[in-house]
């Protein structure tokens, strides 16, 4: 890293720090939402400072370096981990009711259309809308069909695993609405413009 900028530098410390607060968040006995929202912000800031010293080059170098402190917390709590006495179970988790549960092959396939179809074209407005923006900012047309296709499957991968975490259907719904409706008339304004 010897021609990385002092912005990258301070992208990878960013990085460690966000992974080591991520780490310390996790460890306690109760869900601290501050210190987790920290610790995102510092790696989010950890790649905003890679991309603005060396480009993709200086978010590939920020991450290796979050990635490798992970790696090695990881690693170190591998080692220190004790076997259990417990058998492991055979039953995949929630993957199969137990015998006699009920199956609710409804609810399983509507969770597979909100989070497989649905997600996956709400994040495809949102990527329009993007580059509706793009166009409207003044960038080149390919530039902003490459902006649509770097952010889709990102943008679906995020929604689609914030669709899973969520207990109640009516908020997976209400996830889905508004980024889609707010898509929606930014590809109608870019379209008019």
């Amino acid at each position: 890293m010897s021609g990385a900028s002092p912005l990258v530098w301070a992208g990878a410390a960013a990085a460690v720090l966000g992974v080591l607060l991520l780490r310390r968040a996790w460890g306690l006995p109760r869900r601290s939402a501050a210190l987790n929202g920290a610790a995102w912000a510092l790696l989010l800031l950890g790649t905003a400072l890679g991309i603005a010293g060396n480009g993709a080059w200086g978010a590939a170098m920020v991450s290796l370096f979050g990635m490798g402190t992970a790696a090695l917390l990881l690693a170190r709590a591998a080692a220190a981990a004790r076997p259990g006495k417990a058998r492991a179970s055979d039953r995949k988790a929630h993957m199969f009711p137990a015998q006699g549960e009920p199956r609710r092959i409804g609810r399983r396939l509507l969770t597979f259309l909100v989070t497989v179809p649905l997600a996956m074209l709400v994040s495809l407005l949102v990527a329009l809308a993007a580059r509706a923006l793009a166009g409207l900012g003044g960038w080149a047309e390919a530039d902003g069909n490459a902006l649509t296709l770097l952010l889709l499957p990102l943008l679906w991968g995020i929604l689609a695993f914030a669709l899973l975490m969520m207990p109640r259907r009516r908020t997976q719904f209400a996830w889905l609405l508004l980024p889609a409706a707010a898509s929606l008339g930014l590809i109608w304004i870019g379209g008019a413009a």
